[in-house]
This record gives C-alpha cells, structure tokens and sequence, in this order.
C-alpha cells in the first residue's frame, strides 16, 4: 500500500509538511514518491480576449522541485519530479490526472492558502483532489 505516492509542493510551509508526512509513508512502505510542482498561471483578460500569463518564474518553479527532490533523497527516498502548468482553477484536474498517469495510489496535498475574499474567487485545489481522485488523499496540514 502506498507504494507510488504523488507528492504536490508549491515550495511553501505546506509543501514541506507534505513532504515530511511523504518521507515518512515511503520509509515505511519501501515506497517511491513523484513530487509535481504545477507553475501556476492565470488570464488576464483585454476586453474580449484574453492572455494567459504565469504568475512565477520557470526558475523559481524548477527549483521548488529540485529542492523537494534534495530533502526526499537526503532520507533515502526514491525520488523523481516535474513541473508543470497550468491555471490555477486547473490545478486540482491536473494533479487528478498526472496520479492517474503515473500509476500513483496517493496523492498528498497541503490545504489551501486562500482566506477571505480572495478564497471565494480561488478553488480549493485540496478539495478538488478530494472530489475527483480515485485513488487515497492525504492533506496535510502544517503550523504555517
């Protein structure tokens, strides 16, 4: 059980705290884990259309996985990783599918980050994890 665990950092406390509960799931389980950080992008509409703009670096996005990719491996974890993209309404149907891809019976998320105003405008991708997967869940959450 758990032996291909889907891990999804956003290189913030909560990313971490999902990546601790992983270690941990995986030392247990002799399992591998598959961190996926998703490059966040959102459209900016002009009128009747629209452009569709990342709201972070490709750096920034490559290195919140190399650096989940260096803790996991420092404790002995078999580990690969990916950044994709996508908009942030997306984000939950893309974790969905890339665990379906990847043969994953886990998929771990932090809870959302959104409070007020702007968690009415933003889904809650651990939720939409949740309602769609058909494989386990495991939120995490974290102090932060």
């Amino acid at each position: 059980m758990y032996k291909n665990i889907l891990a999804a950092v956003d290189g913030s406390a909560h990313g971490g705290a999902v990546l601790d509960a992983v270690s941990a799931l995986a030392k247990l389980t002799g399992g591998a884990v598959h961190v996926i950080h998703v490059r966040p992008s959102q459209v900016i509409s002009s009128g009747i259309s629209g452009t569709v703009v990342p709201t972070e670096e490709r750096e920034e996005s490559r290195q919140v996985v190399d650096d989940a990719l260096a803790r996991l491996r420092a404790d002995g974890i078999t580990a690969e990783g990916e950044v994709d993209e996508g908009l942030r309404e997306d984000l939950a149907a893309i974790l969905v599918e890339r665990a379906e891809a990847l043969g994953s019976d886990l998929i771990a998320v932090g809870p959302g980050h959104y409070s007020g105003i702007a968690a009415l405008l933003h889904p809650s991708v651990s939720r939409g994890v949740a309602k769609t997967s058909k494989v386990s869940v495991l939120l995490v959450h974290s102090e932060a």
